[in-house]
């Protein structure tokens, strides 16, 4: 199952453009073809991540599959994206985050992801406001809202 996942995911890297990669990505994962991602599906999209099979991913994980491995998108996005996911804080995703996942995706709660949720709900990922309160004048990067730099949000004074 999860070779399927990367293999799925490895298929993306040849996408044109990100919609056609987040379709592709949901194409690849209704194993059924209901045209429907059920909570499993879903599940297996982000326990993919779990390089080293010790039943969590961590951000650092999940960044660097999500940039390098299967070029999914930029660092702000995986950002976004784990915060989203990791529901109770703690900096891993595990089996206990996969609800919040997938009733994120789920937006009418018919335990059903179509393809319009999931392609609005992705794309929604990249909407997101950016906090520019923690930008520092020297720093060319941005924090996604809700995290801070390392400095914390302090501008050097």
């Amino acid at each position: 199952m999860k070779l399927v996942l990367i293999c799925s995911f490895f298929g993306l890297l040849y996408a044109d453009s990100e919609p056609q990669r987040e379709y592709i990505l949901f194409e690849k994962v209704d194993h059924d073809l209901s045209g429907c991602l059920d909570r499993n599906e879903v599940d297996n999209i982000f326990l993919a991540f779990d390089i080293d099979h010790n039943q969590e991913v961590t951000r650092t994980e999940f960044e660097n599959d999500w940039l390098t491995l299967y070029q999914l998108g930029n660092a702000r996005e995986a950002n976004l994206l784990f915060n989203k996911a990791d529901a109770n804080g703690d900096g891993h995703l595990t089996h206990a985050d996969m609800p919040l996942i997938y009733s994120y995706f789920d937006m009418n709660s018919d335990g059903c992801v179509d393809m319009n949720e999931f392609l609005t709900q992705w794309g929604d990922l990249k909407l997101a406001p950016i906090d520019v309160s923690v930008i520092d004048a020297g720093d060319t990067t941005v924090a996604p809202a809700g995290t801070t730099h390392a400095n914390n949000g302090h501008h050097g004074r």
